[in-house]
């Protein structure tokens, strides 16, 4: 299916569907009902959540048969499950008293329900009913476990509860062509942290899809030796700016202080030419504040960057590439071996609709996914994993971590300053005079695409 692109979003690509006109979008402008109206939130939840495919888990979380995941979104549970026969996602209720089978993720057996101890087969199939005599006679299927959609693409298991949805493939259009052989479906969840944010799913979403914001969040990563000096005005005119594409549903964007205007794959590209040190300054600082975006191998790239000769010249970006390929292939990591053509139209930051962010780069990903923390506006889940591809010795999975106050969990310079933010504009949202989101037509149209999109969802 081809994809949608919206280059100069105005009022009339909003669409002709009919939005309450508390919600409607406008050229470049959200209202802020969208993010603090919890009737907005009640739609999302019945209309929004329910009919597309959310990025439930990763591959690597159920690959032995009996593993299991419960995939938590609103109020909604869903359990994924491997079985002898492959993925299945079920509706985790009991069918006798609504009861919850399962929590967390695990290795199971059967489904055995706490409350009256019905159990049931990995395929769905009712194994025993308590007192079965004493129950009205229903039909077998009445009893199984209902079923929703499951299915895979790049390591991810995706899930969808309306089961006219159109295929994953169709939906997730063109993100598998564009990223087809960087090998997503190889890594492993290297670490995995989830924490409550005190802002709407969008507010948290909202500051992974651009990258407008570094200058005046992250002023650190706009100097090689880190200092959090705010920028100048000329620093931020000249690198605060961003390329955007928008599709359908998803969209993509980069920052041009961070990976140049030629789609270069380095994250290190500053405005004239590599500089070696600072290439392994922004290594050893991504590593040490973000966990991700790095392999570790790339470190020791970095480090024989500095003496390799040219390194300093117009192919020193090229050496480098060269250097991490050797370091990780040294480490048995089976990477990746992409051309220039697909390192452009693939790397840097996806939105995949409609709740989930990944920042590609060689041989890692790091994963954003915020949820509703159930019916509450000014609230929600946030998740955040970083993704590997496994050295010869093997990468085993890393369990969740969860924090109730983000705070506790360790989450490194730049997510702290991401999540320092949101309080700020859940308050700001909720000022008598504030009414909405006045966007850049070059920097934040992301944000307003997949508002256009939920349009499609909420209002037909």
């Amino acid at each position: 299916m081809s994809s949608l692109k919206v280059e100069s979003p105005s009022a009339s690509d909003a669409g002709e569907l009919d939005v309450p006109a508390q919600w409607r979008l406008s050229a470049a402008f959200v209202p802020r009902g969208r993010y603090i109206d919890r009737e907005f939130l009640e739609l999302e939840l019945k209309r929004l959540f329910p009919r597309t495919w959310l990025n439930a888990c990763r591959t690597d979380e159920v690959e032995n048969v009996g593993q299991y995941v419960d995939f938590e979104i609103g109020g909604e549970s869903i359990v994924i499950v491997r079985t002898e026969e492959g993925l299945r996602a079920y509706f985790n209720a009991c069918r006798h008293r609504g009861t919850r089978l399962v929590h967390g993720q695990g290795r199971i057996g059967e489904f055995r329900c706490p409350f009256h101890a019905w159990r049931w087969n990995l395929d769905g199939s009712l194994k025993y009913q308590a007192d079965a005599p004493n129950f009205d006679p229903r039909p077998a299927d009445e009893l199984c476990l209902p079923e929703c959609r499951v299915d895979t693409w790049g390591g991810w298991v995706f899930i969808n509860m309306d089961g006219r949805a159109e295929p994953l493939a169709d939906f997730l259009a063109p993100i598998p062509e564009r990223l087809d052989g960087f090998k997503l479906e190889d890594m492993r969840i290297a670490w995995y942290k989830s924490v409550i944010l005190p802002a709407n799913w969008k507010t948290s979403l909202d500051a992974f899809i651009e990258s407008w914001h570094v200058p005046g969040t992250h002023p650190q990563l706009l100097r090689p030796d880190k200092r959090p000096t705010p920028p100048t005005i000329a620093e931020s005119e000249q690198y605060g700016a961003t390329f955007n594409e928008l599709f359908r549903y998803h969209s993509r964007h980069a920052d041009l202080f961070r990976y140049g205007p030629d789609g270069d794959a380095s994250r290190l590209r500053a405005a004239y030419g590599v500089n070696p040190d600072a290439v392994y300054t922004n290594v050893e600082y991504s590593l040490r504040e973000l966990g991700a975006l790095y392999l570790k191998t790339d470190l020791s790239a970095a480090e024989e960057l500095r003496t390799a000769e040219g390194a300093d010249g117009p192919s020193g970006n090229a050496i480098y590439q060269e250097l991490r390929r050797k370091h990780a292939r040294a480490a048995g990591i089976d990477y990746p071996d992409v051309t220039a053509d697909q390192m452009r139209n693939a790397m840097y930051d996806w939105h995949v609709f409609p709740n989930t962010v990944f920042l590609i780069d060689m041989g890692c990903c790091l994963t954003y996914r915020a949820r509703p923390n159930g019916n509450d506006p000014d609230s929600c889940i946030f998740d955040v994993q970083g993704l590997e591809l496994p050295p010869a010795a093997g990468l085993p999975t890393a369990a969740p971590q969860f924090f109730a106050d983000w705070h506790q969990g360790n989450m490194g310079e730049i997510l702290s300053q991401d999540f320092s933010n949101m309080s700020e504009v859940t308050t700001g949202l909720h000022s008598r005079h504030y009414d909405g989101h006045r966007l850049n037509t070059k920097q934040e149209m992301t944000i307003w695409n997949y508002h256009r999109a939920m349009n499609e969802f909420l209002f037909s």
